[in-house]
C-alpha cells in the first residue's frame, strides 16, 4: 500500500508524463462532444486504482495504460447504452443527428477511416507536429504529409456532399 504522499507524487508524475497521450486516447475513443469526459474518467479511474498498485515504478506506465483501456471499454459500453435509450425516447433521428454540425461531420468521417488514418487525423487535430507524429507512428514525415493531404481531400469531398 502506498503512502498518500507517494501516491500523489506518482499520480502527478504519470499524468504529466502521459497527458498528451490521454488526450489522444480520449479523442480517438469518444464522440466529439464526449472526449473531455473520457479524459476525466481515465484520470479518476487511475487515481482510484492507485490503491491497488503495488508500487513497482517501472511498470507504472504499463499499468496506467491498462487502467485507461478498461476505462475506455466501460465508457463505450455506457455511451452505446445511452444512445439506444435516446433512440427509443427520441424516435425522430433528425432531432438527434444534426449533420451540418461540423464536429459530428468530423466524427462520422473518422468512423469511415482506418485506425492508422484515425490516429494521424487525431494527432493533426491535436496540433502534433509531423516530427512528433513520425516518431510516435514510425513513418517518414514526407509520407505522413502525403497521407494527411489525402485525408483532408477526402474530408472536403464528404463535406461538399452533405
Amino acid at each position: 500500500m502506498l503512502d498518500p504522499r507517494e501516491k500523489e507524487r506518482l499520480f502527478l508524475e504519470t499524468i504529466t508524463r502521459n497527458n498528451r497521450w490521454i488526450s489522444l486516447i480520449a479523442r480517438n475513443n469518444a464522440p466529439i462532444n464526449g472526449w473531455q469526459d473520457l479524459e476525466q474518467d481515465i484520470r479518476l479511474a487511475f487515481w482510484k486504482g492507485m490503491e491497488r498498485y503495488d508500487g513497482e515504478s517501472s511498470g507504472l506506465d504499463t499499468w496506467f495504460f491498462s487502467v485507461a483501456q478498461n476505462t475506455i471499454r466501460y465508457f463505450r459500453r455506457t455511451a452505446r447504452n445511452m444512445k439506444k435509450r435516446d433512440a427509443a425516447v427520441y424516435s425522430n433521428r433528425a432531432y438527434i443527428e444534426q449533420d451540418r454540425d461540423r464536429p459530428r461531420i468530423i466524427e462520422k468521417f473518422m468512423g469511415e477511416l482506418g485506425k492508422l488514418d484515425q490516429q494521424i487525423l487525431t494527432m493533426h487535430l491535436e496540433d502534433f507536429g509531423y516530427a512528433e507524429m513520425s516518431a510516435a507512428l514510425g513513418f517518414d514525415e514526407v509520407n505522413l504529409r502525403k497521407r494527411m493531404s489525402r485525408i483532408r481531400q477526402q474530408l472536403k469531398i464528404r463535406d461538399k456532399d452533405r
